[in-house]
């Protein structure tokens, strides 16, 4: 049976509508991608930059001759660290400032 042109019509603007609706999903799923990284990838940075900063606070309280327990508390009672994390970034510090004295030895 043949069709007829207006057959033919509603099928090609249905391909077309689905192809487009198709590259339309795909763009707006791209741009929502990207902005979301963008979004992950600042909060990452952020934090690094705290962690950064937090290490370097600390291996200047080590340089100026604050014990372990002086740092530990500073970190808890002033800048208000968890304890735990308080004494992960303590062996830290003093690992990377361990391990800068070796490379300069």
């Amino acid at each position: 049976m043949l069709r007829t042109l207006y057959e033919m019509d509603i099928e090609n603007k249905l391909k077309e509508g689905l192809k487009q609706g198709h590259e339309e999903g795909l763009k707006q799923g791209h741009e929502e991608g990207l902005k979301q990284g963008i979004e992950q990838g600042r909060e990452e940075g952020i934090e690094q930059g705290l962690v950064k900063e937090r290490l370097s606070l600390i291996t200047d309280l080590i340089k100026s001759g604050q014990i372990k327990e002086q740092v530990e508390n500073f970190l808890i009672n002033i800048r208000q660290i968890d304890p735990a994390e308080a004494a992960k970034d303590y062996q830290e510090a003093l690992d990377k400032k361990i391990r800068g004295s070796l490379a300069l030895s």
